[in-house]
């Protein structure tokens, strides 16, 4: 499915500019602006949203937002019975390890051992969209040339 792959490619694009505001909350440390997690002072919205808090939240809503679309992905890939609904599967699980090393992060103020795990995490979950997004555009474009091909030789426009 068409949907499927530029769903999987918007996933992939937004978690590079989450992977970057990442890194600028942290540089910037902004990274314990909001106090709480999956909160932000105990609300969805804070109402303090300036400086700090405003990037830090944004991160987190970029990264929802692709939560969001991973699931899409997931959900589609299996309603479908795609060969890749397995590998969505496994970027689904790895998205989630690494959101609740993101709430960790927060919750244990910092701590050097579980950010570096959520650094790491971070490099397998990319890996793993890459690799997902990559092999929906091959193999639809394969799908697509096979159909292509089938339709000029019904229409005897095929080389014998």
């Amino acid at each position: 499915m068409k949907s499927t792959r530029y769903l999987a490619l918007s996933a992939t694009l937004l978690t590079i500019f989450a992977a970057g505001m990442g890194s600028y909350v942290r540089g910037m440390g902004a990274g314990l602006a909001c106090p709480d997690w999956p909160l932000c002072f105990g609300q969805l919205v804070p109402g303090n949203l300036e400086g700090l808090v405003f990037l830090e939240w944004f991160h987190r809503l970029v990264v929802l937002i692709i939560s969001v679309i991973v699931v899409a992905v997931l959900v589609q890939s299996w309603r479908h019975r795609m060969p890749e609904r397995y590998l969505a599967s496994l970027v689904f699980g790895l998205l989630l390890g690494q959101a609740v090393l993101g709430g960790m992060t927060v919750l244990m103020r910092l701590d050097v051992i579980i950010v570096a795990l959520h650094q790491a995490f971070a490099l397998i979950y990319f890996g793993s969209l890459v690799t997902l997004t990559v092999l929906l555009f091959v193999r639809d474009d394969k799908a697509t040339q096979r159909f292509s091909e089938s339709r000029i030789s019904d229409s005897g426009l095929a080389e014998s």
